[in-house]
């Protein structure tokens, strides 16, 4: 008999068990089957030049993978610094009214690293705006970001806005009786972090860190213009040459890029053992926790100055000059700063094609992995039936986070470009679409799960007890309880496509232009103020739709408060 709790029957759940497999295939293909084509190749060569597996234990090879891990563990150590603070300021004290704080926290997301890496460079160059506004200070500042520790720095500037995102979303769905009720018990300040909070956060970290460097050991821009500057090889720059600079060399890259497959599924181990057991919330949601800052509160404000100040302020302070200045060789005064930058870049045959190419491509993807995402959270959040294949949908969402982009990429390469295939996306615009699929899916499957967990299941019971079926219940209840989720994570997966730059420049139809490539090449041919005017014009467009989202998205916040 089926039960009251469980209106959908027995055949539906039947169609269900089905719709759970055809899901899980389509993962395999998209995701397990170009991790797949990665490995073979390491393993058996390409293109009759023998496996590159052996070399892996030079002395120089050695190093270079050395490089790449010191440098994700730099970045996640700068990373958290930078973000655990904001996002406990952000969630639990008054600044969290300051909605602005958050616009501002996602423009270093918005912006190509590479060109963030070029802004630093710009700025603290002989002669440049550094040494002019800060006398010798300049001059150590350059001698510090020249270096493996400044490197990273650079990185973690743009990187922490995911473990700061992550961090916050937690925090805010912590309920206030939870702390509460830790207060009443006598536990002290350090109690409650130490016995409560940090239990509540640790799943939630050990994912962020896991994002963090994983990105920061497959991120080539800043290793490719100053990793390469000063010495410092790493992973994913010698794979980005080996594929793309004469003489090719695809079973190097094959193998470098098993090392870093394997750095990724070391990581995600250890994010499952941290996590293997998922702390409950307890209490009621309906009120967020907060805390009172007193004295704190200065320190709090200073502590976001600081952070905006190395992310956001000096790099687009440089970049701005940059697309405004005639001559780079002259300080920035008014008789050398011109607008004219911005409307050559704007011109037909010039960048424009670029930006429209990368926004319709990353508006079809985000949409995309958006609906993949949320039927994967519903899926994932069953408790009956298909254990194993619910499992292997959860673990094959997230794999992409637990590589490092140009794996993938690779991988692609390796998988659609064979020619025994009678049908292939490979050299056509669907195939940049699938790879920012496939990018950006656990983005947007971590912001819907998230939501999907702070929903409490009294209101599934309730529905079921009221006679709805799932239907019903998906679209009366499930849905709008998950659309602040489901719109951030929409939103990052559409910015993170129009500035993605590794997919876009490796399986892009040779003929597309598209934005990150294309500021690239300018920096390439010397056209230093048209890629730094793509870059301004590229992220005020998409903080513009961020502003109108974050809005929208509080005004459905506020309507449900009421």
């Amino acid at each position: 008999m089926t039960s009251q709790l469980d209106p959908a029957g027995p055949r539906t759940r039947s169609r269900s068990g089905a719709g759970v497999y055809a899901l899980l295939a389509l993962l395999l293909v998209a995701v397990a089957a170009p991790l797949v084509a990665v490995l073979i190749r390491a393993v058996i060569g390409y293109d009759g030049t023998p496996s590159a597996l052996g070399q892996l234990a030079e002395p120089k090879n050695l190093r270079i993978v050395g490089n790449t891990v010191l440098l994700g563990v730099l970045v996640v150590l700068i990373a958290t610094v930078m973000a655990a603070p904001l996002a406990f300021l952000m969630s639990w004290t008054p600044m969290r009214r300051h909605r602005w704080i958050d616009i501002a926290v996602m423009v270093p997301f918005l912006t190509p690293p590479y060109v963030a890496a070029m802004a630093w460079l710009d700025f603290t160059r002989v002669n440049g705006l550094a040494e002019s506004w800060l006398g010798p200070v300049g001059g150590w500042l350059r001698a510090g970001v020249e270096t493996p520790v400044g490197m990273a720095a650079i990185m973690a500037c743009e990187i922490f806005t995911f473990l700061y995102l992550l961090l916050r979303n937690r925090l805010d769905a912590v309920p206030a009786s939870t702390d509460e009720m830790a207060a009443v018990a006598g536990a002290s300040v350090s109690q409650r972090f130490r016995l409560v909070l940090a239990p509540l956060l640790s799943p939630t970290f050990a994912l962020g860190a896991l994002v963090v460097f994983i990105r920061a050991a497959g991120e080539f821009g800043t290793p490719v213009t100053l990793g390469n500057r000063i010495g410092f090889p790493v992973l994913v720059s010698e794979i980005y040459g080996d594929v793309t600079l004469d003489p090719l060399n695809f079973p190097r890259a094959a193998a470098f890029s098993t090392v870093l497959l394997t750095m990724g599924i070391t990581v995600w181990g250890l994010q499952q053992w941290v996590s293997r057991r998922d702390v409950p919330f307890g209490g009621r949601i309906a009120r967020r926790a907060g805390v009172r800052t007193g004295r704190w509160t200065a320190i709090g404000w200073l502590w976001l100055v600081v952070v905006l100040m190395l992310s956001v302020v000096v790099p687009y302070v440089a970049i701005v000059l940059g697309a405004m200045t005639i001559l780079r060789s002259r300080p920035p005064t008014p008789d050398n700063l011109t607008f004219d930058w911005f409307a050559r870049v704007l011109r037909p045959g010039r960048g424009l094609e670029a930006l429209q190419n990368s926004v319709v491509l990353a508006l079809i993807a985000a949409t995309v992995a958006t609906v993949l995402a949320v039927i994967c959270a519903m899926v994932i959040a069953r408790r009956r039936g298909a254990g194993r294949a619910r499992r292997g949908i959860d673990m094959l969402g997230v794999a992409p986070d637990m590589v490092p982009t140009i794996v993938l990429v690779i991988g692609f390469i390796f998988l659609w470009n064979a020619p025994q295939l009678p049908v292939t996306p490979y050299n056509t615009r669907a195939m940049v679409v699938l790879a920012y699929v496939v990018i950006t899916l656990p983005l947007v499957l971590q912001n819907v799960k998230a939501a999907y967990a702070s929903i409490d299941d009294k209101f599934f019971e309730a529905a079921a007890i009221a006679g709805a079926n799932s239907w019903q219940t998906l679209w009366r209840i499930t849905v709008p309880l998950l659309v602040p989720g489901i719109v951030a994570g929409w939103l990052l997966a559409f910015l993170l496509g129009v500035r993605e730059v590794v997919a876009s420049s490796m399986v892009r139809p040779s003929s597309m232009q598209l934005l990150s490539p294309w500021i690239l090449s300018q920096f390439d041919q010397g056209r230093r103020a048209e890629a730094m005017a793509m870059t301004v014009i590229g992220v005020l467009g998409s903080t513009v739709i961020l502003v109108v989202l974050e809005w929208w998205r509080n005004r459905m916040s506020e309507k449900r408060v009421r």
